[in-house]
């Protein structure tokens, strides 16, 4: 693997980040932070999760909300889930500046779609209230819904309080909206990072030098 990693395997790059992140034994954030960014710079979008992650949490690094931001944005748009719903929770709080209601609705939706529990649930309050968009009460109740459905037990009373503030006919169309809802299949690269199938020694050698770590 650290030979794949010098020959420019972003995924590789992106395992032994991992190790220095999570593994057991001694961990290093900073050499970590080093090479989710080396493997971010390089395109790899789960590595783009973790740097915003590490810039957001302040780890191997200072907190910096705006760099937080630039990755998780980057990833999101690439089809990371949870760089979705971290970046609109970003954008909710008004890290780094005011909330923007309007766009963390627009990420929270969309991690949402995917399945995304929390994002459902958050996505069901702002509509609730009308932060970031016009209030709708049906679309309120459907993804409180939806999110009690894979267990959230505060999204089944907000649920259930919605319910009484909407007509018998809102409620029953909303009802068969949560009823049929699917998730939107996630795209797997940007999601994880899976070693070649026949191992390091069978990855690929790339031809040219590894991407220089920088902040883009």
């Amino acid at each position: 693997m650290r030979k794949a990693a010098l020959a420019g395997d972003a995924r590789a790059v992106y395992q032994i980040a991992a190790q220095a992140a999570d593994g057991p034994g001694n961990r290093d954030p900073k050499l970590a932070l080093r090479l989710f960014e080396r493997a971010a710079v390089a395109g790899l979008t789960p590595a783009q999760f973790r740097l915003g992650n590490m810039f957001e949490k302040g780890i191997g690094t200072n907190r910096d909300p705006a760099l937080a931001k630039v990755w998780y944005g980057r990833a999101a748009e690439r089809g990371n889930a949870k760089a979705m719903h971290n970046l609109a929770v970003l954008y909710a709080e008004g890290a780094g500046g005011k909330p923007d209601y309007t766009t963390a609705t627009e990420w929270f939706r969309r991690a949402a779609e995917h399945g995304v529990r929390d994002s459902q649930y958050n996505l069901a309050i702002l509509l609730g209230r009308g932060l970031g968009a016009p209030a709708d009460l049906s679309q309120s109740y459907r993804w409180f819904a939806i999110a009690a459905a894979q267990g959230d037990e505060d999204a089944g009373r907000k649920r259930d309080e919605v319910a009484g503030r909407l007509s018998a006919s809102d409620l029953a169309a909303a009802k068969a909206t949560a009823e049929s809802w699917k998730p939107k299949a996630l795209e797997a690269n940007a999601n994880e990072v899976t070693p070649p199938a026949k191992g390091w020694d069978e990855a690929p050698v790339a031809a040219k030098k590894p991407a220089k770590p920088g902040r883009g």
